[in-house]
């Protein structure tokens, strides 16, 4: 099993697919079984035989569902983010308030810091922009102990490409398997891939927090994740004097 554990709007849906795509390369004969999670894990369909699990995850409130997925994975890929960053992508993108965005953000990064340094873990982090970087496909293989072939290599870097995500997501209105948001009308999601609706559009952009959080939120954030970010190198903000 391969726990794809990341902060929201840390690049972790892509990670998440990148992962379940070497998985179904690696060995074509054992299905892949996908599994999203954020509360109480179905234990039984996590333990089926025969099958390459693959869980993607951001924030779990149940404790015991932690230690059943950390028990059972024998990798976990962990993607990080400036948590000011983002708090303002979640915002932007989901539509939700700071407070809400803030204690997701918030809670998805203690628990990624929880197991990044896991000896089985591997850390990516946004910045260093592991979603356009080819050889993080090989990173990730590594993780199976088994080289990817050059060809599917390419072939899975390709399909993740930013115009081939927004042309998938594109078609969502007319897949057959669909879930549908009803509190945003319009919004749909592929249960396989986990990608959403709002997951179209995104730039990507590094510092944004900087000319769309106040200083009172910029503040908030670091009052709340200061330690965080000090343990991952993420300089804290200089508020600048007022004139």
């Amino acid at each position: 099993m391969h726990w794809c554990l990341g902060m929201y709007s840390s690049g972790s849906t892509w990670a998440y697919n990148v992962t379940r795509q070497i998985a179904a390369s690696m060995d074509p004969s054992k299905p892949v079984q996908e599994h999203f999670v954020s509360g109480v894990v179905d234990v039984a369909a996590l333990g089926r035989p025969g099958r390459t699990h693959i869980v993607k995850s951001h924030d779990i409130d149940n404790e015991n569902t932690v230690a059943e997925i950390s028990r059972r994975a024998n990798a976990i890929i962990v993607t990080i983010r400036d948590p000011r960053d983002a708090v303002t992508s979640v915002m932007l993108y989901q539509d939700r308030d700071f407070d809400r965005s803030l204690r997701q953000v918030e809670k998805s990064a203690h628990l990624c810091a929880r197991f990044a340094g896991d000896q089985r873990s591997l850390l990516l982090r946004y910045e260093a922009g592991f979603i356009d970087d080819i050889t993080t496909l090989d990173r990730i293989a590594e993780s199976f102990h088994h080289p990817l072939p050059a060809t599917e290599r390419a072939r899975i870097f390709a399909s993740t490409r930013r115009a081939a995500i927004e042309a998938f997501i594109a078609e969502l209105p007319q897949l057959p398997v669909v879930r549908i948001n009803l509190r945003r009308p319009g919004h749909f999601a592929d249960p396989v891939t986990q990608w959403h609706t709002h997951h179209a559009g995104r730039t990507g952009e590094i510092g944004r927090w900087q000319h769309m959080l106040t200083e009172a939120q910029v503040s908030e954030v670091e009052r709340r994740l200061g330690d965080w970010m000090d343990r991952f190198s993420y300089q804290r903000h200089k508020a600048q004097p007022s004139v």
